[in-house]
């Protein structure tokens, strides 16, 4: 049974070509200015993982995180591993399972329907869960917004 904690999923119709919004998603360089992150990794590639800092806005200091490229279908889906929500001081993660997280792009009448969906939050420790739920919540929210606005 799948809890009503366990997956959240956001939809926005962009205003632009599948093409030019697969470029957003999976061009390393633009995915970083409109989800606010820097990294040296010259590509995302299936397998590879892929260290970034979040430069986000809101927060206080740049905070270190990595994704694990799970599956790239050009022009359909973007897909990855990670450690979701904000890493606590003292917290070690390295035995917990990480979220999945995945784009999926439709071409939509007006522009191009942008689905993601993160899920797996049933596995994380459990002290984590609810938080972290919510702080990805928003998160998706901020981010999609922010994908948008890119290509707008």
């Amino acid at each position: 049974m799948v809890s009503q904690t366990n997956r959240i999923e956001r939809q926005v119709l962009i205003r632009a070509p599948l093409a030019r919004v697969w470029r957003a998603l999976t061009g390393i360089r633009e995915f970083c200015k409109w989800f606010s992150a820097e990294t040296e990794s010259p590509e995302f590639q299936p397998g590879a993982r892929v260290n970034l800092i979040s430069t986000y806005e809101g927060s206080c200091y740049k905070e270190e995180f990595f994704i694990e490229i799970v599956a790239i279908v050009p022009e359909r889906s973007f897909s990855w591993r990670w450690h979701p929500g904000v890493k606590l001081p003292g917290e070690d993660l390295s035995q917990e399972p990480m979220t999945l997280v995945e784009f999926r792009l439709e071409e939509a009448e007006g522009g191009t329907l942008v689905t993601v969906t993160e899920s797996g939050f049933d596995r994380l420790f459990a002290n984590r869960i609810s938080r972290v739920f919510g702080e990805n919540q928003a998160g998706w929210k901020t981010q999609m917004a922010a994908l948008e606005r890119y290509l707008a």
